[in-house]
């Protein structure tokens, strides 16, 4: 890390102390992540409210481009390098309120919900269902572990349902301007596994609004209850892993085909195609970035020489940003 950089993340940090926003040096990547890999983070900042990360990007924004910064959710659909990250990540998990009732005149007469970027996907389809509410639409999402902010990035989705489907509005943060905006559904250009956040690296999602029609509360819990069965039977969760490694293709299914070129059980180090489900890498003890980097490059060769074209890699993988 050059000495620049060295000078930024400590007026960084001396700013943060002033803040009083929680923070940690040299914090170890391999904690945070669902796949528990990664070296170390050069600085952890985990704002508690959305004020907070406001305030956390605002100071990142003053300090300069030169200054690499990453927005980590829940951890889990991310591949640090073993060198780790010489920069900032911010860490949103805290930043989790939810609103139920908001308003949003466009989308009556469903429930509404307002959820900042850091709650948990997962537990909130479980909150559709707890204290009297019976909200339908989002039963999908029940065991998906990543954040809001994370699934509406990437559009989100399992079972037949995605993001696109209950989102009506969402609020950002812009880190070139420096300025906060809200977009609607149709501005959010979802599909699969993509919104307009992607194609706009600079846009933070803030929270989101979630539109969701009244059901009935055993058929909801009934059909959470069922997804969660077959995630358990098919889904390799005993292991750390990132999820579904590869994005579906046109036609046919990633696991499927990787499952036809005798490709179940591959392994490199502690990196392994999943015996259970052939579209999960999972970690089976001491596993490397180098060695799950290794893994899917094998499969991408493989699956090119046997059908034709590259997959197109689900997980993001993420550079140490060393300088």
């Amino acid at each position: 890390m050059t000495t620049e950089r060295r000078s930024i993340l400590a007026a960084l940090t001396s700013a943060l102390d002033g803040l009083c926003i929680p923070h940690t040096e040299n914090d170890p990547l391999s904690r945070r992540t669902s796949f528990r890999i990664g070296g170390p983070a050069a600085l952890a900042v985990t704002p508690r409210t959305r004020a907070e990360l406001v305030a956390v990007l605002d100071l990142c924004r003053e300090m300069g481009k030169d200054l690499p910064v990453m927005l980590l959710g829940r951890g889990s659909n991310v591949l640090f390098s073993d060198e780790g990250y010489a920069g900032v990540v911010i860490r949103t998990a805290k930043v989790n309120r939810v609103v139920f009732d908001t308003v949003c005149d466009a989308c009556k007469p469903s429930g509404l919900i307002y959820a900042d970027c850091g709650a948990s996907l997962s537990a909130l389809a479980a909150a559709c269902v707890t204290e009297g509410r019976a909200l339908t639409g989002l039963a999908f999402a029940h065991g998906i572990p990543g954040s809001v902010g994370g699934a509406v990035v990437m559009n989100a989705g399992a079972y037949g349902g995605e993001m696109a489907q209950v989102v009506c509005g969402c609020d950002y943060y812009d880190t070139d301007s420096g300025k906060e905006g809200h977009l609607t559904a149709e501005e959010l250009q979802f599909s699969y596994r993509h919104s307009i956040f992607s194609d706009h690296p600079s846009w933070v999602v803030l929270g989101a609004t979630l539109a969701l029609p009244e059901g009935n509360a055993a058929a909801i819990q009934a059909e959470m209850d069922l997804n969660a069965q077959a995630r358990h039977s098919k889904q390799p969760l005993e292991y750390p892993s990132a999820g579904s490694v590869f994005k579906r293709p046109a036609t046919g299914y990633m696991g499927q085909m990787v499952e036809a070129c005798g490709l179940k059980g591959y392994t490199v180090g502690g990196a392994q195609v999943s015996e259970k489900h052939a579209g999960f890498i999972i970690n089976r003890g001491g596993a490397t970035a180098a060695d799950v980097r290794a893994v899917i490059q094998h499969i991408q060769a493989v699956i090119e020489r046997n059908y034709g074209f590259v997959p197109e890699c689900e997980i993001r993988i993420i550079p140490s940003e060393h300088s």
